[in-house]
């Protein structure tokens, strides 16, 4: 694989068409952006970087624009049915791509994901991926660049190509990895996961302060997060810039039914949502009339005290058996995945196994966890010399 010469810069339909007609031969492509997503709804793409073993192509979504000429072919193409995408951090590329193509990609390789799951660390910048992996520095000396500016100097748009220039040398490297230790399946499994996640991510309306709300006061959360996401989105700034978090949680709690009691609360009067008085009392009336059986659960629990207990056991032994599987401890169990770990064992009559014992991270975790609940194992310190000092084993005594 090889990029010495100078990637292709496209700006014009004439262009674009020539790119397209090669890539087509090409069932897997490294693929980049760059955008600004300050002070808006959704990022604006301004550049779209995509590698083939041989090429690197330098899409100018602005430029074409200015001559006419839609992405739309591109998005098609990045999509298309038997297509593997390789990237760093695939979520804003996923976002772009179902957006572009209104489908998700057929096939994504996330190689921060693979890199966790192979030792390597998680999640990694694509700086420490190409090093780690390939011993390859690149510079990372634009990263703060306003990419809406034209004309892209050529330091910009060597920085662009740089993105792309490695992803697939490191996704050949990683899956040969992947191969040796049996763990193909497990990064794609994540990827798959991982693009779920990305196209459910259009409606997170549970925001920060929701736990403590009622399944009714939900309900009204729910509509009030949907005004604020469609009147964001038409005017095109941050959901935080027409009404922030907490207010929202206090509209919610307090369900107003009038101009008067709305403006009761304090810090909320002001020209916008004075303006927006009817829309937001609408979402109110909304929430307060969904049916009973509609309404959206509380996830709140209210645990029983061994379950921090247990929860703070397990998160030592799910760190030991990450380090002894060389797997990122954030990608095997996060600590609401342990606690619920501890909420089954004390319920496996009622719950079902949680998503942490199953698959993969089952193969890791399950017998080890619960022989460990069980008391049929023990967690002692080994070798304190060693990177991981700890060892779990068999319970000895009587």
């Amino acid at each position: 694989m090889s990029h010495d010469h100078r990637p292709h810069y496209i700006d014009t339909a004439h262009k674009l068409d020539a790119m397209l007609r090669k890539l087509a031969a090409h069932a897997v492509l490294g693929l980049d952006t760059e955008f600004i997503s300050e002070g808006r709804y959704e990022p604006e793409l301004c550049l779209l970087q995509i590698a083939t073993p041989e090429e690197i192509y330098l899409v100018d979504p602005i430029a074409l624009d200015g001559h006419h000429v839609p992405l739309q072919p591109v998005w098609e193409l990045l999509v298309a049915p038997g297509r593997e995408l390789v990237t760093v951090a695939a979520r804003q590329e996923v976002k772009f791509c179902a957006k572009g193509a209104g489908v998700a990609p057929a096939s994504v390789l996330d190689l921060q994901i693979a890199a966790g799951l192979l030792g390597f660390g998680y999640p990694l910048s694509h700086t420490n991926l190409c090093m780690r992996v390939l011993n390859a520095r690149v510079n990372g000396g634009e990263s703060f660049t306003d990419w809406r500016k034209r004309p892209l100097r050529p330091v910009q748009l060597d920085y662009a190509a740089d993105d792309v220039r490695h992803l697939l040398p490191m996704r050949e490297k990683l899956l040969e990895r992947a191969g040796k230790l049996e763990r193909t399946g497990w990064i794609r499994g994540e990827c798959d996961a991982l693009v779920r996640t990305v196209l459910r991510e259009e409606e997170r309306w549970r925001v920060s302060g929701s736990a403590r709300l009622s399944r009714r006061q939900l309900g009204v959360l729910r509509e009030l997060w949907r005004w604020r996401d469609a009147l964001a989105s038409r005017v095109n700034v941050p959901a935080s810039r027409v009404l922030g978090d907490s207010m929202l949680i206090e509209i919610a709690r307090r369900a107003p039914a009038s101009a008067e009691e709305l403006f009761s609360i304090r810090g909320l009067d002001n020209r916008a949502i004075r303006k927006a008085e009817k829309d937001v009392l609408d979402a109110v009336k909304r929430g307060r009339e969904i049916a009973e059986a509609e309404l959206p659960g509380n996830e709140r629990r209210d645990d029983p005290p061994q379950v921090a207990v247990l929860t703070k056991l397990l998160s030592v032994a799910v760190a030991n058996l990450a380090a002894e599987a060389d797997v990122d401890t954030a990608l095997l169990a996060t600590t609401s995945d342990i606690q619920e770990i501890a909420r089954w064992f004390l319920e496996r009559d009622k719950l079902p196994l949680p998503r942490p014992l199953e698959g993969w991270r089952g193969e890791i975790l399950y017998e080890p966890l619960v022989g460990f609940l069980e008391g049929r194992s023990v967690l002692r310190v080994g070798n304190v010399r060693r990177r991981n000092p700890l060892v779990l084993e068999p319970f000895q005594g009587k």
